[in-house]
C-alpha cells in the first residue's frame, strides 16, 4: 500500500487507493451502504478544482485582473461595464461558455445552455438563449495554462452596489472556496463597507489576500497601500496585500517584456496562488474525505475483528455475542425519536432560529433608530441621497454579519450533536459538513430606499409664504388704525404684517419639516421592513435545510452503526458453525482484510492527525 507523502498537501492517488481498498472489503462484507459513501468521497477527492473567489466593490478591476491573469478575455470589462452574474472560469481544451438557468418548474434542477464565447462581453441576464428564464451563473472553459493545475476562478458581481444586493450571495460562495482575492483599487483608502466585508469573509475563508489594483493610474498608490495596511492592523485583520497593475501585465504579455511584467507585480499574486492556494493550505475537502474513509474502515474492522475473534476462540462466542447485543441495543436507542442527539438537534435548531431572528431584528431596530436620529437632525430633502446610501450599506452589512454568525453557530451545533454520539458510546462519528448550498445564501436584489417626494424649498416659495402671512396682518391692523385717521399702510400695519408674516413663515417651515421627516422615516421603515421580510424568509429556509441535513447525516451514522453491529453479530453466530476445513481459510481471509484495514486506519491518521484523538 502506498504511503502518504507529507510533501504533497493532497495526495489524491494515495487517498483514492485507500478508498479502493476499503471499498473492496466493504463489497466482500456486503456493506453496500459504506461502498456508496466511499464512492461519493472518491468523487469529491478526485475533483481537481481549486476554487478561488474574486470579490470586491463595483469598478475595482476584478474582471480585468482575471483577464490579465489568464491572458484572455473571459470576463466583462469596460468603463461602463461591470460583472452582473457570477462567472466560473475553469480549464478547457477549447474556449467555451454556458449559461446555467433556473428550472422552469419550482424545485427542479437547473439546466445548461451553450453560448458563443464572444457573447461574454454582453449583459447575459437577458441573453436570448435563456428564453426569459433566470440566469444563475455563467460557466466558462478557457485553455489557459494557469488553469491546468485545477485552479477555478469565480468572478463575482460587485458587493458595493445599490444596497449591496450581491453581498449575501458572495458570502455564500466562500464556505466552498479554497481562497479569496479581495480586490480594491488604489484611488482611495478602504471604505467602511470594504473593511466590514473583509472581516466577514476572513471568518469564513481564512486563506485570502487583498489585491490593490490600478497602481498605474494613481501616482500616490504607495501612500494608499500604507494607509490600508494601517487600517487592517487597527482592525486586527491579518491578511497580506499585493499592489499590482492589470494594464501593465496586459502590455507585458503582448510585448513579451519580462521587466514590464515584474513592474506590474503580477508575479507576487501568482506566487500567492502557488504557495498558498495550489498547496491547499486549508484543505477541508481532504480532511472530510479522509474522515469518511476512517469511519468506514472502523465499521468494517468491527465486523472482521469480531468474526475473527469468534473463530479463534469459540469459548468467547457467548461473551462476544452479549457485548454485541448490548451495543446493538444502544445503537437502536440512538435511532429513536426521543434519542439525545435528536433532542439536541431539535432544541439547537429552535434556539438558533430564535437567536438568528432576534439578532437580525435587533440589528435592524438599531439601524432604524440611528437613521431616524440622523433624519431628526437635518433637512432630509438636502441629504436624502447620503442617508439612503448609508442606510443601504449598513443594512447589507447587518445581513452579512447575521449570515456569518448563523454559519458559525450551525457548525457549532453540528459538533455538539456529534458529541452526543460519542458520549453515548458510538464510535466513528464524522462531523457533518454545513455546506454553502445548505445555507441558501443568495438573496438576490432588493428594492432600494424609496425616493423622497418632497423637494427642497425654493426662494420663491419662501417669499410667497411670508407675503401670505403678512398680507392678513397688514389688512387687519390697517383697518383698525384707519379709525384713528391713519392710512391703510402705516408703520403699525406694516410692522404687524412683518411680525405675522414671519410667524406664518416659521410655522409653515416647521410643519413642512415635520411632514418631510415623517415621510423620510416612513421610507426608512418600509425599506428595512422589505429587507427584513426577504432575509427572514431566507434565514428560516436556510436553517430548515441545515436541520434536515444534520438529521439525515446523523441518522445515517446511527443506521450504519446498527448495521455494523448486526453484521458482526451474524458473523459471530456463523463462526460457531463453521467447519474445521473452512476455518483456516476463513481465518487467513479475515486476517488479510484486518491487516489491510489497519493499514488504512494508520494512513488516514497520518493524512489527518486529528483523527488520532
Amino acid at each position: 500500500m502506498t504511503q502518504p507523502n507529507e510533501a504533497n498537501p493532497r495526495p489524491v492517488a494515495v487517498i483514492v487507493e485507500l478508498i479502493d481498498h476499503t471499498s473492496r472489503i466493504a463489497g466482500l462484507n456486503d456493506r453496500d451502504d459504506l461502498a456508496q459513501r466511499l464512492l461519493a468521497a472518491k468523487t469529491r477527492i478526485s475533483d481537481p478544482q481549486i476554487r478561488v473567489v474574486i470579490a470586491g466593490q463595483l469598478k475595482q478591476g476584478k474582471s480585468q485582473l482575471l483577464n490579465s491573469l489568464l491572458n484572455m478575455p473571459v470576463a466583462r470589462v469596460g468603463d461602463d461595464e461591470s460583472t452582473v452574474l457570477t462567472t466560473v472560469v475553469h480549464y478547457g481544451d477549447a474556449a467555451a461558455a454556458e449559461l446555467v438557468l433556473a428550472s422552469a418548474q419550482e424545485g427542479g434542477d437547473p439546466s445548461v445552455v451553450a453560448i458563443p464565447p464572444n457573447q461574454l462581453s454582453t449583459d447575459l441576464r437577458h441573453a436570448p438563449q435563456a428564453q426569459g428564464r433566470q440566469v444563475l451563473r455563467v460557466e466558462v472553459a478557457a485553455p489557459s495554462p494557469m488553469l491546468k493545475g485545477g485552479l477555478t476562478f469565480v468572478d463575482t458581481p460587485g458587493v458595493g452596489g445599490l444596497g449591496q444586493p450581491h453581498l449575501s450571495a458572495t458570502l455564500g460562495l466562500l464556505p466552498d472556496a479554497d481562497a479569496l482575492l479581495m480586490v480594491s483599487d488604489t484611488s482611495q483608502e478602504f471604505t467602511e463597507p470594504e473593511l466590514t466585508f473583509i472581516r466577514q469573509a476572513l471568518e469564513i475563508c481564512p486563506v485570502a489576500t487583498i489585491v490593490a489594483t490600478k497602481t498605474d493610474l494613481y501616482p500616490h498608490w504607495r501612500e494608499i497601500v500604507a494607509a490600508n495596511a494601517a487600517h487592517l492592523q487597527r482592525a486586527r485583520l491579518n491578511v497580506p496585500m499585493v499592489p499590482l497593475s492589470s494594464a501593465l501585465r496586459t502590455h507585458a504579455l503582448a510585448l513579451n517584456d519580462k521587466e514590464l511584467n515584474d513592474e506590474s507585480n503580477f508575479p507576487a499574486i501568482i506566487k500567492f496562488l502557488t504557495d498558498k492556494v495550489l498547496s491547499r493550505e486549508n484543505d477541508r475537502i481532504k480532511d472530510q474525505v479522509v474522515t469518511e474513509i476512517h469511519a468506514a474502515a472502523e465499521h468494517l474492522t468491527l465486523a472482521v475483528s469480531t468474526e475473527l475473534a469468534a473463530i479463534n476462540d469459540p469459548e468467547k462466542i457467548e461473551r462476544i455475542k452479549a457485548e454485541l447485543e448490548q451495543k446493538k441495543e444502544d445503537a437502536q436507542n440512538a435511532l429513536q425519536q426521543t434519542a439525545l442527539w435528536q433532542q439536541v438537534l431539535n432544541d439547537g435548531i429552535a434556539d438558533l432560529t430564535a437567536d438568528v431572528d432576534h439578532d437580525l431584528r435587533n440589528r435592524f431596530r438599531n439601524i432604524t433608530a440611528h437613521t431616524e436620529r440622523i433624519i431628526d437632525g437635518c433637512d432630509p430633502t438636502q441629504h436624502w441621497a447620503e442617508i439612503g446610501a448609508e442606510l443601504e450599506n449598513v443594512v447589507a452589512t447587518a445581513v452579512g454579519d447575521n449570515f456569518v454568525w448563523a454559519h458559525q453557530r450551525a457548525e457549532a451545533l453540528a459538533a455538539e450533536v456529534a458529541r452526543t454520539f460519542v458520549e453515548a458510546g458510538l464510535d466513528s462519528v464524522e462531523l457533518a459538513e454545513v455546506r454553502a448550498r445548505d445555507m441558501g445564501a443568495g438573496l438576490g436584489e432588493f428594492n432600494p430606499v424609496a425616493r423622497l417626494e418632497s423637494e427642497p424649498i425654493r426662494a420663491g416659495h419662501k417669499v410667497i409664504t411670508g407675503m401670505r402671512g403678512s398680507y392678513g396682518g397688514v389688512l387687519m391692523f390697517g383697518m383698525l388704525t384707519s379709525f384713528a385717521g391713519l392710512g391703510m399702510f402705516n408703520p403699525l400695519s406694516l410692522g404687524a404684517g412683518l411680525v405675522l408674516g414671519r410667524k406664518a413663515y416659521k410655522e409653515d417651515m416647521e410643519n413642512r419639516m415635520l411632514r418631510v421627516r415623517g415621510e423620510a422615516k416612513m421610507n426608512v421603515r418600509r425599506f428595512v421592513d422589505d429587507v427584513s421580510f426577504a432575509v427572514g424568509k431566507e434565514s428560516r429556509d436556510r436553517l430548515r435545510n441545515i436541520q434536515r441535513h444534520l438529521r439525515d447525516h446523523y441518522r445515517g451514522i446511527a443506521n450504519q452503526t446498527t448495521r455494523s453491529l448486526n453484521e458482526s453479530l451474524q458473523a459471530t453466530l456463523a463462526a460457531a458453525q463453521i467447519e474445521a476445513g473452512e476455518r483456516d481459510n476463513r481465518v487467513r481471509e479475515l486476517e488479510r482484510q484486518l491487516n489491510i484495514l489497519r493499514q488504512v486506519l494508520e494512513n488516514t491518521v497520518k493524512l489527518t492527525p486529528a483523527l488520532a484523538q
